[in-house]
Formats: C-alpha cells, structure tokens, sequence
C-alpha cells in the first residue's frame, strides 16, 4: 500500500513539473505580450513563495518611499490676458506647493516610520520562524526520550511484577 502511494506521489510530481514547463512563461501561453502584472493574492501564496513575496515587496516599497512634488509648466492660451494670469497662477502654484512640501515631508516621514515598522517585522517573523525550527528540533528529542523513559519504566515494572510474583510463591 506504501509503495502504490509513493508511485503515485513521484508520478503526481513529475506531472506536475510537466506543466509547470509548459506554462512557465505566460507570454508564451497567450502567445502575446502583457500590459500590466497580476499581483497574486496574499492568501495564496505558499510556504516558498512568500519569502521573495516580501523581499520583492520590500524593494518597492524601498523605491517609492519618498514623495517630491513634480514640477508643473504654466503655459496660457490666452493672447491679452495670458501674462496676468500666469502671473497669478504661478502666485498661487507657490503658496500651493509651501502647503504641498508640508505635508510631503510628514507623509514622507511617516513613511519612513512604516517602512521601518516594515522591516522589523519581517525581522521578528524569521527570528521567530528559526526559533520555532530550533523548538521543534528540541521537542522531538524530548518526544524520543519520552519513549525510550516509558520503555524503560514499562519495563522496571515488569520486573518489579515479576518479583513480587516470585516472592509470593516463596
């Protein structure tokens, strides 16, 4: 029964690894480029996938950190009026970018302040991971040891039982 399910996994691998083949570029699978990423769902992701999830993530993240306000060119239609009112709206662009800097540079703070958060959490979740690796590491001598104490006392007792069994035909 073992082995039926051992052939049946190695088979179900290979399958697998098959098709992976076959679909490993989606370009070629729909035979045409494609205009945006398909961010997959968090969920989903396994075990293997979400360590280059996070660091992937992370770069992004990294990238597009600090906000800077981009520069507009003011240009008028208008023949007569047009001077005036570049004039006016250039006034104003400056008063709006002072106000726009402002909060930039909070945003861009806290920013900052995620990130970091950021960071150290991915931190503690791999510390915490090879923490758990070393508990399990440790629980499963004390699981052996456990066994082989219960052997042994299941065997003093015996003994023990034996004894008492040929004391009393004494």
């Amino acid at each position: 029964m073992d082995e039926t399910i051992g052939q049946e996994v190695k088979r179900l691998k290979k399958d697998l690894l098959r098709r992976k083949e076959e679909v490993d570029d989606l370009r070629k699978l729909v035979n045409k480029e494609i205009d945006r990423e398909f961010e997959p769902d968090v969920w989903d992701l396994t075990e293997r996938e979400i360590e280059p999830f996070i660091e992937k993530t992370l770069a992004a993240v990294k990238e597009n950190l600090v906000l800077k306000p981009e520069p507009q060119s003011l240009t008028s239609h208008r023949r007569i009026w047009g001077r005036p009112v570049l004039y006016f709206k250039r006034i104003f662009m400056n008063w709006a970018d002072l106000y726009t800097k402002m909060i930039l540079d909070k945003q861009n703070r806290t920013n900052r302040h995620f990130f970091d958060l950021l960071k150290v959490l991915v931190l503690r979740s791999r510390w915490s991971r090879e923490k758990v690796k070393e508990l399990e590491e440790r629980l499963g001598k004390c699981e052996e040891s456990l066994v082989v104490l219960i052997n042994k006392a299941q065997d003093l007792q015996a003994r023990l039982e034996q004894g008492k069994g040929s004391a009393d035909t004494k």
